[in-house]
């Protein structure tokens, strides 16, 4: 059984801004009577002679393919006899249809050329064509609401161009994919389109940025339905949010279990590909495994390479690919035997010019969270830390010395290192009658330092830091070794305490009051100061 098709029959369309008064009036001639029907080849043709500004042509377009499909002009209604039917009503809906082929593969040239804000206009009526395509299935013989794939396919196949980076068109299309039935075909097409076995630099990144939009909203796991639905029943879903309004039961409602095949095999294809052999694009497949893909794997194993060869790249593509190896630690049980001193390493200087020092800094404090740690090795992190903490900024400064803080709460033990009478050395010089520091700053095993051996005097050193919130964050870390019950509540970086949202959060309690100015008659506030006597303030007679 199948569903009765609704048309809608609108009254006269509205029209477009940018719209010239002479295509509008086409438009409407095209729409008012099937007589007129020749006007709608003279307004393909235009696109011929146009080579810059297609904007009104497209408008016009999808003003006219859209009213025909909500009005069901193209809907196949019978059959006939002959090789067109003997219906010259079929002769016209399969001419039509012909046409609205012709004029979706000229939008689509429309999107490699002439100017940026055509070319926008062009992506946006092949969408919005699309929309209304699955939303009044005239098209299809058996008039069943479904999302048009092949259209997405083609527009695919236009955005993942080998020499021309769409990064343009892939923010416009992150709009769309907020809807389920958008998402779930995306993938589809992703993972259906023809490998490309050597593919070019820009393929590639316009492949991971397509990709990344897709899996931004990420997917919701939902209990699908315990009966099988059936094409005939009629529900509504008003929780799901469809690009496609689904008035009846259609085939392909979100499936969270379909995506994840579907992600696999795209994410497959990109394993394929020599990554490492641009270093944009190694960035780029390593912040979308991490932050979209990692969840839905079904094997997270077989990133373990690709993770380990980044983690050796090193800068901000080695503190990238540290998440991907923490989540595989604590989420899927993984052993890297030489993480911690990966770690280690990663702790110079350089790591203040990158913008995932914060993270780096989060990462560490997970790993060195687990009491299992020894505490030679946890002693040789705080040593690094307290280290880089007197080369830092005053930001930096502070999050080393929250997160040195948190090692020595773990580890009781560690706190031996605050009151130790080592002194003040940064390099081992050999000086007669003074002790030198057992730590070796040069040693990459953590193991191997001697810094348990050592004392942790730089944070004593910072007690005399050049600003108060680092002197005060010192001195209660150095508190940790008298009582210390629990790491002390350090005071907030001046980094978060700057950032515009958080201002704009605020609520001000106290009114700024303008105070009457009293000018001074002495240079000092004292009267019986003796040396008001020699210095006085000489008025200004005028």
């Amino acid at each position: 059984m199948r569903p009765a098709l609704i048309f809608h029959f609108n009254s006269r369309p509205q029209k477009p801004r940018k719209v010239p008064n002479e295509l509008f009036a086409k438009a409407e001639l095209i729409l008012e009577s099937k007589k007129n029907a020749n006007v709608l080849c003279e307004v393909l043709e235009m696109f011929n002679k146009e080579e810059k500004n297609y904007t009104p042509l497209l408008l016009t377009v999808e003003l006219i393919f859209t009213s025909l499909l909500k009005r069901g002009e193209m809907y196949e209604q019978g059959k006939g006899t002959g090789p067109d039917g003997g219906n010259p009503g079929l002769i016209h809906v399969r001419w039509l249809r012909e046409n609205y082929q012709l004029a979706f593969e000229r939008a689509l040239a429309c999107m490699s050329r002439g100017e940026e804000s055509s070319r926008k206009q062009a992506l946006s009526s092949c969408l919005k064509m699309m929309a209304v395509e699955g939303e009044n299935p005239t098209l299809s013989k058996q008039g069943i609401i479904c999302f048009p794939e092949w259209r997405l396919n083609s527009i695919f196949e236009v955005v993942l161009d080998p020499e021309q980076s769409q990064s343009v068109f892939i923010r416009y299309i992150e709009s769309y994919a907020e809807y389920r039935d958008f998402q779930q075909n995306a993938l589809k097409v992703l993972a259906d389109m023809k490998y490309n076995k050597s593919p070019s630099e820009v393929y590639v990144q316009n492949y991971l940025d397509l990709f990344d939009m897709i899996m931004k909203p990420g997917l919701n796991n939902k209990e699908r339905p315990k009966q099988p639905e059936r094409y005939h029943e009629k529900k509504i879903y008003p929780e799901d949010n469809y690009l496609i309004r689904r008035d009846q039961m259609v085939s392909d409602i979100f499936d969270p279990d379909i995506c994840k095949k579907y992600i696999n095999r795209c994410w497959g294809f990109c394993m394929q590909w020599p990554l490492r052999a641009n270093e944009k694009n190694h960035r780029r497949a390593l912040v979308v495994l991490v932050d979209r893909i990692m969840p839905y794997l079904t094997k997270p194993v077989l990133a373990t390479d690709f993770l380990c060869d980044s983690l050796d790249c090193g800068s901000a593509i080695s503190m990238i690919a540290l998440r991907g190896i923490m989540e595989l630690v604590t989420e899927h049980d993984i052993d890297f035997p030489d993480i911690y001193d990966r770690l280690y390493g990663m702790f110079e200087p350089d790591m203040f010019a990158t913008r995932s020092k914060r993270r780096l800094i989060h990462i560490t404090d997970v790993f060195l969270s687990s009491t299992r740690v020894p505490e030679a090795m946890i002693a040789s992190f705080a040593k690094r830390l307290a280290r880089l903490a007197l080369v830092a900024s005053p930001e930096d400064a502070q999050e080393l010395l929250r997160l040195i803080a948190n090692m020595l709460h773990r580890h009781p033990g560690l706190k031996r290192m605050l009151k130790s009478d080592q002194p003040a050395i940064l390099f081992r010089l050999p000086v007669q009658n003074v002790p030198q520091d057992p730590y070796e700053m040069e040693e990459s095993r953590a193991n191997a330092t001697n810094a348990i051996q050592s004392s942790l005097w730089e944070i004593a050193a910072l007690k005399q830091h050049f600003t108060p919130e680092v002197c005060a964050s010192a001195a209660k870390v150095l508190a940790l070794a008298d009582s210390g019950a629990k790491p002390p509540d350090l005071p907030p970086s001046l980094s978060d305490e700057m950032q515009f949202e958080g201002e704009l959060k605020k609520r001000f309690k106290t009114i700024e009051l303008n105070f009457v100015y009293v000018p001074p008659t002495r240079y000092w506030d004292q009267e019986d100061w003796k040396i008001n006597t020699f210095w006085h303030l000489i008025p200004d007679f005028k």
